[in-house]
């Protein structure tokens, strides 16, 4: 993850910048404590021996885990410009539209199904959020 090990320090006081804003977010709160959640659950998945790749749209079943997978492939290709660009708090807080559809993934899909191939496709798509979420700065350390 870039946020965790940068490349050029004096983007650093930009990066700080940019989660003070996200952090104002009405949505920051619940994005934090949701990133945290994913850290948890793919912390847990690798312990376990768990492997997995990027989310691949044809296994997504759930209506909620289609719409995350959806949700984050705009949001990431506008914050991928954004961070290109060097607008860090543009880049952040392009993620605050995801509020909704990571809720309704963790209130309505079970990541740890049964089924290895569904289970390595739901942890892949939470990789996937995680990543790039994280780019500037890893948001789950804002969660309390």
């Amino acid at each position: 993850m870039v946020s965790l090990r940068p490349a050029l320090i004096h983007l650093t006081p930009r990066q700080l910048e940019a989660v003070r804003a996200f952090n104002k977010l009405p949505e920051a709160e619940s994005l934090a404590a949701a990133n945290k959640r994913v850290a948890n659950i793919l912390r847990q998945a690798a312990a376990k021996g768990e492997s997995y790749n990027h989310a691949v749209p044809e296994l997504l079943k759930e209506s909620a885990e289609q719409d995350l997978f959806k949700a984050l492939r705009g949001t990431s290709e506008r914050a991928t410009k954004l961070f290109n660009a060097g607008d860090f708090t543009g880049c952040l807080k392009s993620f605050a539209v995801l509020k909704t559809p990571v809720d309704a993934f963790f209130d309505k899909v079970m990541v740890m199904v049964d089924d290895p191939a569904l289970r390595r496709n739901r942890l892949a798509l939470l990789a996937d959020l995680r990543a790039e979420m994280n780019r500037v700065a890893d948001i789950a350390r804002l969660a309390a």
